[in-house]
């Protein structure tokens, strides 16, 4: 059973805040989610084939063909873009450094 302070946790993790009402909604709904896993564990699917690909049933590839085509020049891709510096789109951070966090110069330096 899922508790309250394990969706605290998860949103945490994830580095998302919830209002109390939105907790305990979510505490409910995993908590329903993980009841219709345990059902679906109690049907029978003796001689039931592993389904390995949703289209395994089509007997074409309705795919299109994979052919080499001219590609963009740089300076044509970087056109539209909100901000570009030395020939490179210019993205916000989006990764935060934490406590504890290797920066990756440090690569060589961590501990296993």
């Amino acid at each position: 059973m899922v508790t309250k302070k394990d969706v605290e946790k998860i949103a945490d993790l994830a580095r998302i805040q919830f209002s109390e009402t939105e907790l305990d909604g979510f505490t409910g709904d995993l908590n329903n989610i993980l009841n219709y896993v345990d059902q679906l564990k109690e049907v029978d699917v003796t001689g039931v084939k592993p389904l390995e690909n949703i289209n395994e049933s089509v007997e074409t590839n309705v795919l299109r063909r994979d052919e080499v085509d001219e590609s963009l020049l740089q300076a044509e891709a970087l056109k539209n873009a909100p901000k570009a510096a030395d020939g490179f789109f210019l993205v916000p951070k989006v990764i935060e450094q934490t406590k504890g966090a290797a920066n990756l110069g440090d690569l060589d330096t961590i501990d296993e």
